[in-house]
């Protein structure tokens, strides 16, 4: 009997012994997730956060972090093995770690850049929840996009490596531009009220519906690689172009769309007040959940 005729995996012991390579450096990498997180938070002891000092903020946002990098380090295992296992430990282990520099990269960009007038780190360290889900989110985002790319982008590992580096760049101006929509949509709805003053008292409803929506439209740009075939060589300027107008063209649409998705799932129930400032934990979290929704759709439709 022939094992692939009826299985849709394949019979070869090697592919097996990669897979196993590669579970077992990103597992590694991912346990480690802890130490390095509270390494990057000022060198804070995790357990002592955790379990002393019961800070929700910092759980919140450490669950974020595990999950980006899980998300990460499934687009650093797609695709084809390599040609020894050396090759491929070699590979992954470094895809691994450039994914763990990338997503401590999005916090920084995203506190400096997306919120210059808020110390997010020093919110987490107080226990500011609402903080922490921002933060949380803006990761998984930040993944969900990085994804996309390690899934897009191959051929040499050292021009992949260069790529992925100059897209990274490039997705993380096009969150900071969703970012700064939702913080102007805020204050146009809030007569001018800055929505980093929210966050600081303790708005946790409008983070979990600004984290909800920055993941819905994460997953629209991550999609764009299915519109654009990549190029190696002198053509791969062109199909970096390529991508990013699709990706541009996919933020507006899903920005658009997220509109619409309010109006409809949440008719009749004004939404400014519920979680703008009524602090509606409930509205907010059906809110978040329709962007998500949305977000998935459309790669299911478009990938």
């Amino acid at each position: 009997m022939n094992f692939e005729t009826f299985f849709a995996v394949s019979a070869d012991p090697y592919y097996y012994a990669a897979l196993v390579v590669d579970f077992v450096i990103l597992f590694a990498l991912l346990v480690l997730v802890r130490q390095i997180f509270g390494r990057t938070a000022g060198g804070v002891d995790t357990a002592h956060e955790l379990s002393e000092k019961d800070n929700h903020a910092f759980g919140v946002s450490l669950a974020g972090a595990t999950v980006a990098l899980s998300v990460v380090f499934a687009g650093v295992a797609a695709g084809d093995v390599a040609t020894s296992l050396m090759v491929e430990a070699i590979f992954v282990f470094g895809y691994g770690v450039l994914g763990i520099v990338f997503l401590f990269s999005t916090r920084l960009i995203f506190d400096k850049i997306s919120f210059p007038k808020t110390d997010l780190k020093k919110l987490i360290a107080d226990g500011n929840v609402s903080a922490g889900i921002l933060d949380g989110g803006n990761m998984i985002a930040s993944a969900v996009v990085i994804f996309g790319v390690f899934s897009w982008a191959n051929g040499d590992w050292l021009a992949s490596v260069v790529l992925v580096i100059g897209m990274f760049i490039i997705t993380q101006l096009l969150l900071v531009v969703a970012s700064r929509y939702r913080v102007g949509l805020f204050a146009k709805r809030n007569d001018g009220q800055a929505f980093c003053d929210a966050i600081e008292g303790g708005n946790s409803a409008l983070a979990i519906r600004f984290a909800g929506f920055q993941i819905g439209i994460a997953l629209a740009i991550s999609v764009s690689g299915a519109f654009v075939v990549f190029q190696e060589g002198t053509n791969t300027l062109m199909s970096i172009g390529v991508w990013v107008v699709v990706a541009v063209v996919l933020l507006i649409v899903a920005t658009i769309l997220t509109v619409l998705v309010e109006k409809v799932v949440l008719h009749g129930i004004p939404v400014s007040r519920e979680v703008d400032r009524e602090k509606n934990y409930g509205v907010a979290s059906v809110e978040a959940g329709a962007y998500i929704g949305l977000g998935l759709l459309l790669v299911s439709l478009l990938s």
